[in-house]
């Protein structure tokens, strides 16, 4: 009893830790920004990726060893909704990274990256569209935990 509730609990954390790093890149996206800020949006995109990872193994533990067992998950339509919000989120945040990691040899070399407005227009939408996800993945978990949505 106690190890799934940590298990929740690592999960719970980790889904809101990538929703902060999510922000934290909106909220530092703009035009040309300094090497500093280059920086900091850099590692809220590794600590997104980490948290991703963590999502997906302790979602997958507490899907296949606690709480209500696979069967209850995979015929749960806001489970199924979940699930395709969150790879939805994942393939959405590869332009955004992509072009982070572009930003590494000049951010060595301390030279703030060049950036356009209409680039920076483009991944703050797609930044914006990923936390809508996570708007969605949060509405599928609150009728969930109300026991709606199963299909079985």
């Amino acid at each position: 009893m106690f190890i799934s509730a940590l298990i929740a609990f690592v999960h719970f954390v980790a889904f809101f830790s990538l929703t902060a790093a999510l922000v934290l890149q909106y909220a530092l996206l703009r035009p040309s920004p300094d090497i500093d800020t280059a920086k900091r949006i850099q590692r809220a995109d590794r600590a997104y990726g980490l948290m991703a990872m963590l999502i997906l193994v302790f979602g997958l533990l507490r899907v296949f060893y606690f709480d209500k067992g696979s069967d209850y998950y995979f015929n749960n339509y806001y489970f199924l909704t979940k699930v395709t919000l969150f790879v939805g989120i994942g393939l959405m945040s590869i332009r955004p990274t992509m072009t982070y990691l572009g930003w590494r040899k000049e951010i060595e070399q301390e030279i703030a990256p060049t950036f356009s407005e209409t680039d920076s227009a483009k991944l703050r939408k797609f930044v914006h569209y990923q936390l809508m996800g996570i708007g969605g993945i949060i509405f599928c978990a609150s009728m969930m935990a109300k026991g709606l949505g199963y299909f079985g």
